[in-house]
């Protein structure tokens, strides 16, 4: 197992070296996912770091959205599509416009010609480790296709980079066994942390408000995210149908997530079950802000996460800000960044995942235990001390005799 704190904040150590250029390729800024922790990475290496330079390349739409708070950190404009023939060849000629010392690329998709000193973050191989035909929108072919250029592409990051950046020892585990041939001592270990954008409402107003608006009429359960295969909502409605027929009529069950192709089948499903009036998905009506689902997390009786698979798992984090009980699949991933601060169940067993709610709602004294301990868990993850690590990652590089 990787410690958190194999590389500490290094400043004093580069005080008097020559100022260096790092490029961070923030395209993913304002979006979910990689767009949180990107936005976070760059708001806290802006409090730590006051001397080296910083060249933030964004899209248009977030180039308006951010606006740098330590002068030394400068916007460029770079709205090239991920994932895209114009990322591969014209942002590659912008990065060598910039003449970087290092880039910083929170994300697997480098530019594969790029030939200068690298730090990737990468938050999870699940294409590798779990994914399947179930859960893509392309024809099997297509697929098969799409995971074999996924592999190199992740491969070449991992050949290229001068350190490789993971969010769990399990996620690190899961590298060393579809790589097996990376040295380990070019990964670290980083946890996540809670955006701290993200409070809990001063009031019940906006949770009122959204109560009424998508007819949220019983104490509730929560459940927030995609709604990919790995993601596991199927079994969490069918879980969620036994609940009500064997235990309680009185909980309705809200699913936050965007709408998308799979949402629509999670949809389909509540309809089989007959479920219309109790299970809630607001984002098939319009999208749910980070506030909202903020005010949704402090009104549920439990945050429900069933995922099978997971690089950090973030939601359950959140919802224990909020002083929300969590009950979460019993998945490595969770057992190693929540411990025994939350409830867990079998994430494969609707019948245990129905009783598990059961419970867990029922027993006071339980919910008060774990509420209890959740100051320990919130104090363990923080995004400041993430980007103390990720400086100290820099600084090893940018001053290594050998890089």
């Amino acid at each position: 197992m990787v410690e958190r704190n194999e590389y500490s904040w290094q400043g004093s150590r580069i005080r008097h070296e020559k100022v260096k250029v790092i490029g961070i390729d923030a395209r993913f800024y304002g979006e979910a996912g990689p767009g949180r922790y990107v936005k976070n990475i760059v708001k806290h290496l802006e409090q730590i770091d006051l001397k080296h330079k910083y060249k933030i390349f964004l899209r248009k739409k977030a180039f308006s959205q951010y606006n740098p708070s330590n002068p030394n950190f400068e916007k460029v404009l770079a709205d090239f599509t991920w994932y895209s023939f114009e990322e591969q060849f014209v942002f590659f000629k912008v990065l060598l416009r910039e003449k970087l010392d290092l880039l910083y690329i929170p994300h697997f998709n480098i530019p594969v010609l790029y030939p200068k000193a690298m730090v990737t973050a990468i938050p999870d191989i699940i294409m590798h480790t779990f994914s399947t035909e179930k859960g893509t929108t392309l024809p099997r072919p297509y697929f098969k296709i799409k995971k074999l250029v996924y592999w190199w592409v992740v491969l070449w990051a991992l050949l290229r980079s001068k350190k490789i950046i993971v969010p769990s020892n399990n996620t690190l585990e899961d590298f060393h066994r579809v790589y097996p041939f990376i040295r380990r001592k070019k990964f670290m270990v980083s946890y996540e942390g809670i955006d701290p954008d993200l409070e809990k409402p001063k009031d019940n107003t906006r949770l009122n408000n959204l109560k009424e608006e998508f007819n949220i009429k019983n104490p509730y359960l929560l459940c927030v995210g995609s709604m990919y295969e790995h993601k596991n909502v199927d079994r969490l409605v069918k879980a969620f149908s036994m609940f009500k027929t064997i235990h309680s009529k009185e909980y309705q069950l809200v699913i936050v997530g965007k709408k998308d192709t799979f949402s629509s089948e999670i949809y389909k499903l509540v309809e089989v079950y007959d479920l219309n009036n109790y299970v809630i998905m607001p984002g098939e009506k319009r999208f749910i802000e980070d506030s909202e689902v903020a005010a949704l997390m402090t009104g549920a009786q439990l945050y429900v996460f069933p995922s099978l698979k997971e690089g950090f798992s973030l939601t359950p984090l959140e919802a224990i800000k909020m002083g929300t009980v969590c009950l979460v699949s019993d998945i490595p991933t969770h057992r190693e960044i929540y411990g025994s601060h939350v409830a867990y169940f079998d994430p494969y067993n609707m019948t245990e995942i129905a009783a598990e709610m059961n419970k867990l709602l029922k027993d006071q004294e339980l919910r008060e235990y774990l509420k209890k301990r959740s100051d320990n868990v919130l104090k363990k993850y923080s995004w400041d001390f993430t980007a103390r690590e990720t400086f100290g990652i820099f600084n090893q590089i940018l001053y290594s005799s050998n890089r």
